[in-house]
């Protein structure tokens, strides 16, 4: 049985087609593996995107917007709701989170290890004025939402939302009013017209809490077009 074994794969390996064709698949395999976490992250963000755009019929991610006093304020999502525009401040953190309405700092539980972290609160107060002032008249509100990694055990304020808590009912935009529509319409239009510094709008969007090292999966790309092209090359 063995030396038929060895026969075999000494057959398998002579035929320089059979060795192309497994370190192939073996290079394959390992790339789709390296993609996981990179695929995870993309369906991640797909679940919390479509959560998030389901609280209104219209919304806007990552706009900028002026903020009355010659600044701008950087929004993850403005959501046109039934009655209301809605700020969503997005974070994407895991563990536990403890957090209340009038402390100033917050604390995140990995394990053992424990990080601070400012009110998330006073922030979306400040934008919410921010936005108030360029739509006088109709409501504006706002919630914190967290992923769903990270747990409350001391519970949380009534404007911190898990992304599992949002709801997937439908806003019809009949139902809007007009001075809600009108004040939509024009932050849309200073969104597209307002002017900041790129650099420091990237760098405020990007999603620290959440690295992705797409390294390993470039080399192996690279690493698999090279062996098929050397292949392909040697075999002519």
């Amino acid at each position: 049985m063995g030396l038929f074994e060895q026969i075999s794969l000494n057959t398998i390996i002579s035929k320089p087609i059979n060795v192309t064709i497994i370190v192939s698949i073996v290079l394959t395999l390992a790339f789709f593996i390296s993609l996981r976490p990179v695929l995870r992250k993309y369906l991640k963000d797909r679940k919390v995107n479509r959560s998030i755009q389901r609280l209104g019929s219209q919304y806007l991610k990552q706009v900028i917007l002026p903020d009355g006093v010659g600044g701008s304020v950087f929004l993850d999502y403005l959501i046109l709701a039934q009655n209301a525009i809605i700020l969503i401040i997005l974070k994407n953190f895991r563990g536990s989170i403890f957090c209340a309405d009038n402390i100033e700092q917050w604390t995140q539980l990995i394990g053992n290890k424990s990080y601070k972290f400012p009110n998330i609160l006073r922030q979306l107060d400040s934008d919410i004025s921010s936005i108030s002032s360029l739509v006088k008249g109709v409501e504006v509100t706002g919630l914190v939402v967290f992923s769903s990694d990270c747990e409350f055990p001391k519970g949380k304020p009534e404007q911190v939302k898990s992304i599992m808590e949002l709801t997937t009912k439908e806003v019809d935009q009949q139902l809007h009013s007009e001075k809600l529509l009108n004040a939509w319409y024009t932050l849309k239009e200073k969104a597209e017209n307002h002017l900041s510094t790129q650099s420091f709008a990237d760098g405020y969007f990007k999603d620290k809490d959440v690295p992705t090292n797409y390294s390993l999966p470039v080399i192996l790309f690279l690493v698999l077009v090279s062996w098929l092209v050397w292949r392909i090359n040697f075999a002519t």
